[in-house]
């Protein structure tokens, strides 16, 4: 352990100290975007099955499991994934697969976003998707170019920004 090496840092693999702050690519960011929408149909698959519950305890033997419409879907999707960014990158500055992936997204000055831009940033990200992939020409979506954003790699459990946690 060196003296010149914050806490944070040490908890970072060594194979990947070397990436540690750098702009993500877009596969790490594909892969992270892909758990986070699985999470978000296992969140709908439960809020579908909480709904049903209700309405059978509500109807009970008329009851008939509500029918999905694909517009519906994508509707209530698109608002809880906005809200599920929207708290992940203004708490913690990472989503769930970005957490796993190592990734964290961070304001202009390096800082997490604020609960207003978090939330600008989930609603061009949910709503244009295909504006991520410019990351592929300058490891920088649209949205990121925007909003002077970036998706960095950070393993380290507290953001880069923070003071190390105090020894005593």
């Amino acid at each position: 352990m060196t003296e010149t090496e914050p806490p944070a840092i040490l908890t970072v693999p060594a194979e990947a100290r070397s990436f540690q702050g750098d702009r993500a690519g877009i596969v790490s960011r594909v892969l992270a975007n892909a758990i986070d929408l699985a999470i978000l149909v296992v969140v709908l698959g439960a809020g579908y099955l909480g709904w049903s519950a209700w309405l059978f305890l509500r109807r009970g033997a008329s009851f008939r499991f509500p029918t999905v419409t694909y517009q519906g879907t994508y509707v209530v999707g698109a608002i809880v994934l906005t809200l599920l960014f929207t708290v992940a990158w203004s708490t913690t500055g990472r989503s769930y697969g970005d957490r796993l992936l190592g990734l964290r997204v961070i304001g202009r000055r390096g800082d997490r976003l604020g609960l207003a831009a978090a939330f600008v940033r989930a609603v061009l990200c949910v709503a244009f998707p295909p504006l991520l992939f410019w990351a592929i020409v300058d490891r920088r979506s649209v949205q990121d170019l925007v909003l002077r954003t970036a998706v960095i790699y950070d393993w380290a459990e507290q953001p880069r920004s923070s003071p190390p946690p105090d020894p005593s």
